[in-house]
């Protein structure tokens, strides 16, 4: 069994994967799960383990059809009534061309949303919708969301680019490329690891938690490779 096949079946296991990104980008390590079935001791893992932000991802298509827009753009449409947003917006990343943020949620039936109940109820909840919402488009799809979801709120939600791993080569395409391929629904939970340094945890650092914590770790450049093979 391969790496990737022996990861695709941890995620589907409910257990955890690190991906990095790529040397040059990012250089980031993240915690991913299947956001379906997320609990809070898989939150309590991602704070206690990664320390980064705790993130759920929805494909480019679905994001559509729930109406979830990307941070910028909302932003750049309230631009006019708010001049700090024009101010504020940069010209550039640093390690990509487009933000993949979008809007943050909280489930209607969390408190204050942050504790890793709530946490877990709000993405597993998410999970199993984007699941629920396939073949469906607006209004019906968004009327789904907004059921069960109510915003701001402490989750934040990544919407991958249009062609998963083509133009774009992030946490937010790579994670939902390896839920995709493991037949789950297309929502990863992602959080980056981050070092004692103040810095992300070095990438050796993260390949030896893995070791110990006998978790896999996956090269983003492999997971493109086996991504571009699975989608032909």
């Amino acid at each position: 069994m391969t790496v990737m096949n022996s990861a695709l079946k941890e995620l589907a296991a409910g257990r955890p994967v690190l991906v990095y990104d790529a040397d040059g980008r990012e250089e980031e390590t993240d915690i991913v799960y299947a956001s379906e079935l997320v609990d809070f001791g898989k939150v309590r893992f991602m704070r206690q383990h990664g320390g980064g932000l705790i993130c759920a991802t929805v494909t480019d298509a679905v994001a559509e059809a729930l109406g979830l827009p990307f941070m910028v753009d909302i932003f750049k449409h309230a631009e006019p009534h708010y001049p700090v947003l024009k101010r504020s917006l940069p010209d550039h990343l640093p390690y990509d061309t487009k933000s993949a943020f979008s809007i943050t949620v909280n489930h209607k039936r969390c408190y204050t949303g942050i504790t890793d109940n709530d946490r877990a109820l709000t993405i597993s909840e998410f999970g199993r919708l984007v699941g629920d919402v396939a073949g469906k488009q607006e209004p019906e799809a968004s009327a789904m969301f907004t059921e069960k979801f109510r915003i701001p709120g402490h989750v934040f939600l990544l919407r991958t680019s249009r062609d998963i791993l083509k133009d774009r080569f992030g946490h937010t395409e790579l994670s939902t490329a390896l839920v995709i391929m493991a037949g789950l629904n297309p929502s990863a939970a992602i959080c980056e690891m981050m070092g004692d340094d103040g810095n992300a945890l070095a990438k050796e650092d993260a390949r030896e938690f893995a070791k110990l914590n006998s978790l896999i770790f996956l090269e983003g450049e492999d997971l493109v490779e086996v991504w571009k093979k699975w989608s032909e």
